[in-house]
């Protein structure tokens, strides 16, 4: 079962993300606040809410930055099919099912989820890659391997162009370590201890 709340934090300096997960009319709802700095240095409040299928399809995604007017949304059919929020249709995004939001690490589950693996048999998708900070999007080639799991953990290399590392996931998916970026809190014991 999915937890409510996950948090995780920069592998190092200041930021979080605090997410929420919740279910509505068959469709998982995903909805994110991530404090942290961009490129130049200047802190980014930034939101986004993500709609899977049951069988964790993306079928919405929000992105916005607090206090900001401006954001972007676009909607799939679940097949890889993409239109705008003005319903007209993106060509170029055609065939992706999974996205990836620069911020966060949450994205990496959509596929681990989604898709079947074998041990050690890489498994390569189109995905929609999102720059939270910047408000684009572009299709970007990713690849997925299965290199080891257990009864409460699995570790899958992910690869995107020359960027290649390993992260550690919990039964649901969820990250639980992504070397160099981010890490998850254990919410369990932060709440055991206020007990």
């Amino acid at each position: 079962m999915l937890p409510a709340n996950v948090i995780w934090k920069p592998h190092s300096g200041l930021g979080f993300e605090h997410l929420e997960i919740s279910e509505s009319n068959e469709r998982l709802i995903f909805d994110s606040l991530v404090m942290g700095m961009n490129e130049q240095g200047e802190w980014v409040r930034t939101h986004y809410v993500i709609e899977l299928d049951s069988k964790w399809a993306t079928r919405k995604v929000t992105i916005r930055h607090l206090g900001k007017t401006d954001g972007l949304c676009l909607l799939s059919d679940g097949q890889g099919e993409w239109t705008n929020a003005e319903g007209e249709p993106i060509a170029e995004l055609a065939g992706c099912v999974d996205i990836d939001i620069s911020c966060t690490p949450f994205t990496n589950t959509l596929p681990i989820r989604r898709l079947s693996f074998a041990p050690h048999v890489p498994q390569e998708i189109d995905v929609v890659y999102f720059s939270a900070y910047e408000l684009t999007w572009r299709r970007v080639r990713q690849q997925y391997t299965l290199l080891s799991a257990d009864a409460g953990s699995s570790v899958f290399e992910y690869r995107a162009g020359s960027f290649v590392e390993n992260i550690t996931v919990d039964e649901q998916g969820l990250v639980l370590a992504y070397p160099d970026l981010f890490v998850r809190e254990n919410l369990a014991v932060a709440e055991a201890g206020k007990a």
